[in-house]
Order: C-alpha cells, then structure tokens, then sequence
C-alpha cells in the first residue's frame, strides 16, 4: 500500500523514454523510433501514451520578447489502456510524419519530441528529446541558390504569421540574410525570407530592406518604407531545375533595389 501511495506522487513510478533511431530529420519526412516503459514498484495502468512534436517561436509585445512553445502535431500510441507490471519492460514502435514548416534546426530555433504517459491517479512520467531538423531537398535548391548568389545567413527565427496567411501554419521560420560580400550590397541592407512547403511546391516569401543613403532614405528606413515585401512561387518541378530557382530569386531581387 506504501509503495502504492509513492508511485502516486512520483517516488517508484513507472518512467518513460523515447528512443530515436535518428536524432535528425526532415519537413515532410519521417522520425521514427521506440518508446520504452518501465514499470516502477508496483503495478499501473497506462490509459494513454502521447508524442509531442514541439518547437519554438518568439512572440513580442510592446518592447518585450519571449520564446514560447508551440505542438506542431500531436500523436497518440495507443488506443486502450493496458497495465505495465512492477519492474516491467514495454517497448512501443513509432513513425511520425514531421509537418512540412517544421523549422530548420538553425540559430534561434529549435524543435524537440516530448513524450507522456497518461497514468490513473499518479503523477504522468515525461521525457523530452531534440529534434535536428535539416532542410529536404526541395528546401535545399533555395538555400542554395541564396548562398550561390553570394547572401550570408545571419540568423533565424520562427515568428507568428500576421493574419494567418494559411489557417493551418499560424507560425512560421523567417531566415534573415545579409547582403554584404554581393554586388548589391551598396543598395541592400538584408533580406528574408519565408519558405512555405506543401506537397505540391514551395511559396517563398521575402522582405528585402534596401540601405540608407541619405537623409530622406534615413527617414524612410526609420518609418519602414524602405522595406518590400514580395513572393515567389516554386512547384515541385520547378524546384528540380536548380538554375531556373537562381535566376528567377535574382531577377526579383534586381525588380525590387
């Protein structure tokens, strides 16, 4: 009975850590792996197992900024409830599709697989793995082709999308690059962008923010009149034309300074 009323806040509990066969993976692809359930000291029932695909964007208010946690998706292993034995073992396979603007692991942003256990009057064993998330290849023309073209990425968050521009992507990841080191960088201050992946191509959001050089472009900067916001659609064949990608990004960035 002791050991029953310590399982239930915590002490001799059953725990729960997942495996992954891979600690990368890509938008639109697959994470696969194990969650393995150990019983504690007495037995308990387990009424659900759930995975978390979490990530991370900032949200401002007013001068303020803070990180908030955002589920991208959520799953659930299991469809009844089943009991894990006192020192028991359970592993439980997994394959989970990762959303296509899942953000790239890089600078700011990050993403990671939380995963519960849902447990009748006791206290419910988590645990929290990182997630890498590395471009797809349809992602990578474009990453590309922005490197090619001499920009430097300067770091990158994930941001809320003003007026939801999709009802099912309330945020998204925006890559700020810089314009030193290209033959623009007299009129360019920095670019970014937003890749929004679907399965039938990809829409490429950028804010390009041209340089001040004088008093009146000073003042426009300061106001925010110096920035343009413009968009780029890609369908999947497009994308397998890596040099029609470049030349197209570049004939829009000349359009616009």
């Amino acid at each position: 009975m002791f050991k029953k009323i310590l399982s239930q806040i915590g002490i001799g509990a059953a725990t729960v850590d997942t495996r992954l066969n891979a600690e990368h993976c890509e938008p639109g692809g697959v994470l696969e792996g194990v969650v393995h359930i150990k019983g504690g000291s007495v037995d308990q029932e387990i009424e659900r197992i759930y995975l978390y695909l979490n990530t991370q964007y900032k949200q401002e208010s007013g001068d303020r900024e803070a990180y908030v946690s955002y589920t991208l998706d959520r799953f659930s292993l299991n469809e009844t409830a089943f009991t894990i034995p006192a020192g028991g073992e359970r592993e439980i396979p997994f394959k989970l599709h990762v959303p296509f603007n899942t953000p790239l692991s890089v600078s700011h942003s990050k993403s990671w697989i939380e995963t519960g256990l849902d447990i009748s009057s006791a206290v419910d064993p988590k645990d929290r793995d990182a997630v890498t998330v590395r471009a797809n290849d349809r992602q990578d023309v474009i990453l590309e082709a922005m490197d090619t073209l001499g920009f430097s990425l300067k770091k990158a968050d994930t941001e809320q999308l003003p007026g939801r521009y999709r009802k099912d992507l309330p945020i998204a990841q925006e890559l700020e690059y810089s314009a030193r080191g290209t033959h623009l960088a007299h009129k360019l201050d920095e670019i970014e962008v937003v890749m929004l992946q679907d399965d039938h191509g990809i829409d490429i959001l950028f804010q390009i923010d041209r340089r001040a050089h004088n008093l009146g472009s000073l003042f426009s900067e300061m106001a925010g009149m110096d920035e343009t916001k413009t968009m780029l659609k890609f369908s999947n064949r497009d994308l397998e034309d890596r040099m029609l990608v470049k030349r197209k990004i570049e004939e829009l960035i000349e359009r616009t300074v």
